[in-house]
């Protein structure tokens, strides 16, 4: 997950707030992109077909076409109300077959961009090494990332996710979701995000140098978004994801550490913020402490002072009863001494 320098710059795509993504700009003679998990909202989809002129596949059995915010792009855009899954279901489709049912040339490069919740491990491990080859770009939102610490459950989805993606494609862009903070690696001080943003670029596209270099990651990137949810501290991810290579570059890596400097800024205000709700919410639970003190105080005067005619009421109660019992079983004809 670690990036490496690309031949080509990075392009944001998508808008501003999440479902935004950094691409290499490599798009030209890209046929199509296949984006399963639409949620009913596109911007990135429409990004790229409006500006780029790359058609897109859509796929997502929670919406409709008419629950979408915006119309699919005639002749451009496409839409399955289907799952992207493995089950065989009706209601689903696998990655191998949604491709060669929509775009079925293989010797034509395609862009794929996945956030499924989850699901992106089972549906690309086994997508078939035929089609992963087909994506020249790879944009992948990994889930649930803390398994790292569990080497049993790394090797169930994670570790072989990873290994199989580093055959083909090479990660040059990495972005951490703040929508679940992050968590350090067990023996050591790396901070890794729960939920993590992935750019792969295929390894044959890093042969050709454009602009005759590498661009170093940056991270954070200058076009990288601050936060996915508002409300929510942002992360950004350190130095101990960049390798020598990618800090070779000092003036650009300037204006990634200015964008650090603005997100720690931001990071500060949350937590000052979050510290003023904290006293807000001690202020509020004192005044509930004092409040129920002054109540058990008020109750404990009521019950001393109710405490000696109560006894008074019961030994009364007492003397009655048993009173009633003698009158009750007196003998017949019995009298008085």
């Amino acid at each position: 997950m670690r990036p490496k320098p690309s031949p080509y710059p990075l392009i944001r795509i998508g808008g501003k707030g999440d479902g935004a993504y950094l691409v290499p700009d490599d798009l030209q003679g890209i046929k199509a992109c296949f984006s399963p998990g639409v949620n009913n909202t596109k911007d990135f989809e429409d990004d790229l077909t409006d500006n780029h002129g790359i058609p897109c596949h859509m796929c997502d059995f929670t919406c409709d076409i008419e629950t979408m915010k915006t119309p699919l792009r005639e002749g451009l855009q496409t839409f399955r109300k289907k799952w992207l899954d493995v089950d065989g279901g009706s209601d689903s489709i696998t990655i191998d077959e949604w491709v060669e049912g929509e775009e079925s040339a293989h010797n034509e490069d395609l862009l794929l961009q996945m956030d499924i919740e989850g699901a992106e491990f089972r549906n690309l491990l086994t997508c078939s090494e035929a089609t992963i080859n087909r994506f020249r770009i790879i944009l992948v939102e990994l889930h649930g990332l803390s398994v790292a610490n569990d080497p049993s459950r790394f090797e169930e989805e994670l570790g072989p996710l990873l290994r199989k993606l580093d055959k083909t494609h090479i990660c040059v862009h990495a972005h951490p979701n703040n929508c679940d903070g992050e968590f350090v690696l067990e023996g050591s001080s790396l901070a890794i995000p729960h939920f993590i943003e992935l750019t792969f670029l295929r390894r044959d596209r890093f042969l050709q140098k454009p602009n005759g270099r590498l661009y170093p990651p940056m991270l954070p990137h200058p076009l990288d978004i601050d936060c996915n949810v508002e409300g929510n501290a942002p992360l950004f991810l350190d130095g101990d994801w960049l390798d020598e290579e990618s800090l070779s570059s000092m003036p650009i890596q300037e204006l990634s550490t200015w964008k650090k400097v603005s997100l720690l800024a931001q990071k500060l205000e949350h937590s000052r913020q979050r510290i003023q709700y904290l006293e807000s919410e001690n202020k509020w639970l004192d005044s509930r402490q004092k409040s129920a003190g002054n109540r058990i105080d008020y109750l404990e005067q009521r019950f001393a002072e109710l405490e000696r005619p109560i006894r008074l009421y019961l030994a009364i109660k007492h003397l009655m009863k048993r009173s009633y019992q003698r009158f009750r079983y007196k003998p017949t004809g019995s009298t008085e001494s």
